[in-house]
């Protein structure tokens, strides 16, 4: 009776064990590569936007730079997951024009520059949730849900006109898309060391930038204006997995990502203390990285 009390109990703890190497207790993803985005918005003379409908646009373009990511997951249960994933881009080149009109639909441009945009940085954040509705023997499907947030640091320099010990062209322009993230991913099995994967993100945003015009005095600083809106995030991503052993995988991945805000406002804080009010016609940004890495499941 001891016996097969004994074999009993050793079979259900190798079932346990079995069951744990089938559900990995963590998934860590490590990523490097190269990110490149643009990002335009503009502002009417006007809140009613009109005088003129576009009174100054701003234009970056290939700012682009190293890039790293991470992942985390943690299995809850067999269907059910958490997860947390970051990405930071350091911007080496880019380029960014600024013009200024004096009539409705781009006529008669009273200011135009040139300028140079390679410093700064972008990044982004997700947390979310997880739940594996389909798996089959080759193929999973997932949808998932979570917090999204993703930053542009930018700038607009001169270098050209640099004058060393001078107070030079530096303008920041920092801005947050942030709000919540839903989605659907797919894992298919091509061969026993292949899997290819597709993701689709879709986020509801909320926009704010923040800009510092360092070289007018008749601006407040660190803060000339505040621009607010709201607008959405779509985020795709495809990538191929080579499974080299039973916790480690490498994979190569490629990302597109495109959001776009409506109207809004822009509020322009004057060094006298008065605050000038207009439409925000939107800012538009998108981004494509492509980045190779690795997977280790605990």
């Amino acid at each position: 009776m001891k016996f097969i009390l004994l074999k009993g109990l050793l079979l259900c703890c190798c079932g346990i064990v079995h069951a744990q190497r089938r559900t990995p207790l963590l998934e860590v993803e490590a990523a490097g590569g190269y990110q490149t985005a643009d990002l335009r918005w503009s502002i009417a003379g006007a809140g009613s936007g009109q005088s003129p409908d576009i009174l100054s646009e701003l234009k970056w373009r290939a700012v682009s730079g190293p890039l790293v990511t991470a992942t985390v997951r943690l299995p809850l249960s067999g269907e059910l997951f958490i997860g947390a994933e970051g990405s930071k881009c350091f911007i080496t080149t880019g380029t960014a024009t600024d013009t200024d009109y004096a009539d409705d639909d781009r006529r008669l441009p009273t200011y135009h520059a040139q300028l140079d945009s390679d410093a700064g940085n972008l990044s982004a954040f997700r947390l979310y949730a997880g739940y594996h509705f389909l798996q089959r023997r080759r193929m999973r499907m997932t949808v998932s849900a979570g917090y999204a947030e993703n930053r542009e640091a930018l700038f607009l320099l001169d270098h050209a006109a640099y004058v060393p010990g001078q107070k030079n062209l530096r303008c920041t322009y920092d801005t947050r898309w942030k709000g919540m993230t839903g989605g659907i991913a797919g894992r298919y099995q091509v061969t026993s060391w292949l899997d290819i994967t597709v993701e689709v993100l879709y986020s509801q945003m909320r926009y704010t930038a923040l800009a510092d015009w360092n070289l007018i005095a008749a601006f407040q600083h660190p803060v000339s204006f505040q621009q607010q809106a709201s607008g959405f995030d779509v985020k795709a991503a495809l990538g191929a997995v080579f499974r080299l052993k039973g916790y480690l995988s490498v994979f190569v991945s490629g990302v597109y990502r495109r959001a776009e805000t409506g109207n809004g406002t822009d509020k322009l804080f004057l060094e006298s203390g008065t605050v000038q009010t207009t439409q925000f016609n939107g800012a538009f940004s998108s981004a494509a990285s492509v980045t190779m890495g690795t997977v280790i499941r605990f």
